[in-house]
């Protein structure tokens, strides 16, 4: 029976030794991955798989603590990359010459023993903020040859035990102040060969950073001036580093060492800003404007009006200087802290001599700036005061008004005359048996001379006698009357032509139809007619005769007789022809 248990006993030792002897050289088994090599290295369970052509981290035992990925085309790191594969034990993550142009803020999450990453020889410009985040035990970060640019303001979060930082071989122009004020156990920062032209005493200063105990700076292009000087002193003063530190900037100072160089010589040329370039202001009012002054040594400030320097005797004004505080941008990154202040100028009273250019000079050893501003008011404007018009000014208005009334009148006058003067009609020819139907004796007043009677108003139409043997006849001083007989009846109207006034009439013919029909001796006048020109004798009033146009009684016969005549006087043969020189050529040539 003992024998049996004693059997039993072994059988489950060697069983046991089995399994855990397989189970603890499963980490060493890399069959599956050619090129890597899984072996025991410093007492770390190491996976070497350099030069080995990954784009991704391999798939390993969970056992793995230390992984060699170097000189792989990795390019990228994606979120939690090794955590995901299980690789949740690693201590040491080698990257360096992995192609990496970018990284995942938490690419290494969940990595909580990690202790040291190799980062260098990658094409890294920009690092993460809290890249780091949840790897408390970290103590060794090396980002060497990357073309980082700027560490910008909390960088890297709380990293409790990190004691050495490499940065050297970047391109760093810039280190914000508060940068690296997370990595208080930091002892050993390498900022070699990078861009540097300054560093701010804030961001290594004990405060920030109190465990800090070497620091190496050479091959930066410093530039020994204000920015410079405080951190100078400062490091010359410490034991952090026994690099012989260079100038190169400026020319004046190029090549000389830091140590050689006394700080107050160390100065920046003053800069400045106005508030504006405008000011418009009130007469009478206040106004209040400044400049922004920056530079080390302290630069003395200077207000010029068109010229001429401004104290408060010579003007009311208030002067007062006020320090700014230079904050963390990408425009006061360069100026020392302190070193800037306003200088505001206050015009209690604003008057029309404090129009101009206001200009604002900042002076110091490094040199002067200047800036300038406008002060503008408002243009003068002249108001006309209305009064009430007076008597001689009523009278003026009521005097021009009767003067343009009269003038109205006037040019009424002449445009009536105008109206009324009308134009003459062409000459009409007539047929011979016209002819010897009408004929025109002109009559003048017995008491004016032959020679008057060219006078185109002194001719007055007469009834003559169309017999051969006429004789002349004595003046008559009635108005000569055209008659033309028919049959009884209604006045035929007028022609169509003649239904509306026509621009020419100064012949006034009176037309009467009588009973009398006598052919024989009132021989027909055709269907025409005509009229003469006659000129009235005034502008604006009646003329003496009514112009009605031709005339044809219902027989078709007419008769030509004197107003007021008698029917026996109208029956005579015989008319006297009174010789006249012949008429003005506006008449009309019978």
């Amino acid at each position: 029976m003992s024998m049996r248990v004693s059997w039993a006993r072994w059988y489950w030792i060697v069983i046991f030794t089995t399994c855990t002897a397989r189970t603890a050289s499963d980490w060493l088994d890399c069959a599956h991955i050619v090129t890597c090599r899984c072996k025991w290295s410093s007492g770390k369970k190491t996976a070497t798989c350099a030069s080995s052509d990954l784009r991704r981290p391999p798939s390993l035992s969970s056992d793995i603590q230390v992984l060699d990925l170097h000189d792989n085309p990795l390019r990228n790191l994606p979120q939690e990359v090794f955590s995901n594969i299980g690789l949740l034990n690693l201590q040491r993550i080698n990257l360096r010459a992995t192609k990496l142009r970018s990284i995942h803020a938490d690419a290494f999450l969940e990595l909580r023993i990690l202790i040291e990453v190799d980062l260098a020889d990658n094409d890294l410009a920009i690092l993460p903020r809290n890249i780091f985040r949840g790897n408390e035990r970290l103590r060794q970060v090396v980002l060497s040859n990357n073309p980082l640019t700027v560490l910008f303001t909390n960088q890297f979060p709380p990293l409790p035990h990190l004691r050495m930082l490499m940065l050297d071989g970047c391109r760093l122009r810039q280190i914000q102040t508060n940068a690296l004020r997370n990595l208080k156990s930091l002892e050993t920062i390498d900022l070699r060969r990078n861009q540097l032209t300054f560093l701010q005493l804030a961001t290594f200063q004990p405060v920030s950073l109190p465990a800090l105990k070497t620091m190496f700076l050479s091959g930066n292009p410093w530039r020994c001036d204000c920015r410079l000087r405080e951190f100078k002193d400062w490091f010359l003063d410490s034991t952090l580093g026994t690099e012989e530190l260079v100038c190169v900037e400026p020319s004046s100072q190029s090549g000389n060492k830091w140590r050689n160089v006394p700080s107050d010589i160390m100065a920046c040329p003053p800069e400045i800003k106005s508030s504006t370039l405008v000011v418009r202001a009130e007469v009478g009012l206040a106004a209040s404007f400044g400049c922004w002054v920056h530079g080390i040594p302290k630069p003395s400030v200077t207000w010029l009006l068109d010229g001429v320097e401004i104290h408060n005797s010579t003007i009311d004004c208030d002067i007062e200087e006020t320090d700014t505080i230079i904050e963390e941008n990408d425009e006061t990154l360069d100026r020392v802290a302190g070193s800037a202040r306003w200088v505001n100028i206050t015009l209690l009273n604003v008057t029309s001599n404090a129009a101009g250019e206001w200009t604002c000079i900042a002076n110091s050893v490094a040199g002067e700036a200047r800036a300038v501003i406008s002060l503008v008011l408002p243009r003068s404007q002249t108001a006309t005061a209305r009064t009430a018009p007076g008597i001689p000014q009523l009278l003026g208005v009521v005097f021009g008004a009767l003067g343009a009334l009269a003038t109205l009148g006037f040019i009424a006058a002449i445009a009536c005359w105008h109206l009324r003067k009308r134009t003459v009609p062409s000459s009409r020819s007539f047929m011979d048996q016209e002819k010897r139907l009408i004929d025109a004796s002109v009559v003048i007043s017995c008491d004016r001379s032959i020679a008057d009677m060219a006078s185109p108003c002194d001719f007055e139409l007469t009834e003559r006698s169309l017999s051969v043997d006429d004789h002349p006849r004595g003046c008559s001083f009635d108005p000569v009357h055209i008659t033309i007989e028919g049959t009884p009846g209604a006045f035929p109207p007028p022609p169509a032509e003649f239904a509306v006034p026509v621009p020419y009439g100064n012949i006034f013919i009176s037309v009467q139809v009588s009973g009398r029909s006598e052919p024989a001796k009132y021989p027909d006048l055709l269907s025409g007619g005509t009229t003469l020109p006659r000129r009235s004798r005034t502008c604006c009033t009646a003329p003496a005769y009514d112009n009605m146009g031709p005339r044809v009684t219902a027989t078709g016969s007419s008769t030509w007789s004197l107003p007021g005549a008698s029917t026996d006087a109208a029956e005579q043969t015989e008319t006297p022809v009174l010789t006249l020189p012949p008429p003005p050529p506006e008449f009309v040539s019978l």
